[in-house]
């Protein structure tokens, strides 16, 4: 008995003295925190497309509105394997160069091409990260960055925080309208230009090589910067995509962002920045101000996968394993929600979907969460107002035996929303 009321908190035993009633426990003073609004002011407009990473699912419910892959595509065995040689070098527990270790630049240097060495390479936690430092860099409070539109949420994020002018610039199936941009940046005086030309989040348009090419000829007449995030540059899956942008390009107009979560793991948190003259110098100035360099443990485990057979063959399956479960989610949204609208892509993670004339995407996107599926708002991907809506559905966040009941639930909010 002594035991059990000890164990609740009750009573304590004092060996040789007795036992005595426990002193009660009073409930925590309440704190206010109502000064903190007047201080901090009016909350930044972040966009929502990042809210995915505000939760987890629950049991049964299907997320389709992430583009990290799910474990199934994860490669557990080999970042096991990496982690623990990595974890066995000296130089993964020391200070490193802000850069990051020189090994790992080169590496990210030699897959671009001849034309690059790792001084060019800025290693970073991950390209988010890159984003934000690229924009608190290259700009000031007020100044304009054009944007394709839709865009990708975290890059709107990084320039609504930097406090910069967000100027979108249509898009179509061959990526940026580039015969508008000269205009857009005329009018908006902007001298950064944000694009994804590698299956673009969310449409997964390829960027024309025609367009590349108007694009970095309007770059040297203006003197302006391209950011060329290319987030899933692994991710071909029938035919190779374009080189990107940088090898291009002779006068270090461009700001090649290179992503690993997406064919590793979201824990991953590993990116590259290749920059030439000048502008690397500024970008390994502010990385050493934000967070004096990414993780050396990362880095080498990074390394040790490069370096093991294995992970090209991880790659290699990873492309196979997405392009079933594309056409999965294309079957089955082509039998149960015939009405959505969507171009099929040819690499990437997401479908971008247009909903039926006169829908209500919160209301679509509401229907589909009280069913059991997430999908990505269209809007968050938006600067402007939508023609219509639409939203992303991921193919990569859910095992590939998901996809069909995802679109039988889908399906189901549509039909409810028609009736």
């Amino acid at each position: 008995m002594v035991q059990r009321l000890s164990s609740e908190g009750l009573v304590t035993p004092r060996p040789g003295d007795g036992t005595f009633v426990a002193k009660p426990v009073l409930p925590p003073t309440p704190m206010s925190f109502g000064w903190q609004s007047a201080v901090l002011g009016r909350s930044p407009q972040i966009p929502g497309g990042l809210d995915h990473l505000k939760v987890k699912d629950l049991p049964g419910v299907l997320g389709l509105d992430a583009g990290f892959p799910d474990p199934s595509l994860q490669p557990h065995a080999l970042l096991a394997k990496a982690a623990a040689r990595a974890a066995k070098r000296p130089e993964a527990w020391e200070r490193c160069l802000p850069e990051g270790i020189e090994r790992l630049r080169t590496v990210f240097a030699r897959q671009l091409g001849p034309g690059f060495t790792a001084s060019d390479v800025v290693i970073t936690p991950g390209t988010q990260s890159a984003t934000d430092s690229i924009m608190r860099s290259f700009t000031r409070p007020g100044d304009s960055v054009l944007m394709e539109e839709p865009c990708y949420p975290g890059a709107i994020a990084a320039g609504t925080l930097a406090g910069v002018n967000l100027v979108p610039v249509p898009t179509d199936e061959n990526g940026m309208r580039t015969d508008l941009v000269d205009a857009i940046a005329e009018r908006s005086g902007a001298r950064l230009i944000f694009v994804q030309p590698r299956y673009a989040n969310p449409t997964g348009t390829v960027l024309a090589e025609s367009r590349r090419v108007e694009l970095l000829d309007l770059a040297r007449r203006r003197g302006m910067f391209i950011v060329e995030d290319d987030w899933v540059r692994d991710l071909d899956f029938e035919n190779p995509s374009p080189p990107p942008l940088c090898t291009l390009d002779t006068g270090g107009h461009v700001l090649y962002l290179r992503s690993l979560s997406k064919v590793s793991a979201p824990g991953m948190r590993i990116g590259a920045v290749v920059a030439r003259g000048p502008a690397a110098a500024r970008l390994r100035a502010m990385r050493t101000i934000t967070d004096f360099f990414a993780s050396p443990l990362l880095q080498c485990t990074m390394l040790e996968l490069f370096d093991d057979s294995g992970w090209t063959r991880h790659l290699q399956t990873m492309r196979t394993d997405l392009r079933v479960r594309r056409d999965l989610l294309v079957d089955a949204l082509s039998r149960h929600a015939p009405a959505l609208r969507f171009a099929v892509p040819g690499g990437g993670v997401a479908l971008w979907v247009q909903l039926p004339d006169g829908m209500e995407e919160s209301a679509f996107v509401r229907e589909c969460g009280d069913r059991g599926v997430r999908v990505g708002p269209g809007r968050s991907y938006w600067l402007s107002e939508p023609p219509t809506g639409y939203a992303r559905i991921s193919f990569a966040s859910v095992p590939g035996s998901a996809l069909a009941i995802a679109g039988k639930r889908i399906g189901g909010a549509l039909k409810a929303l028609t009736l």
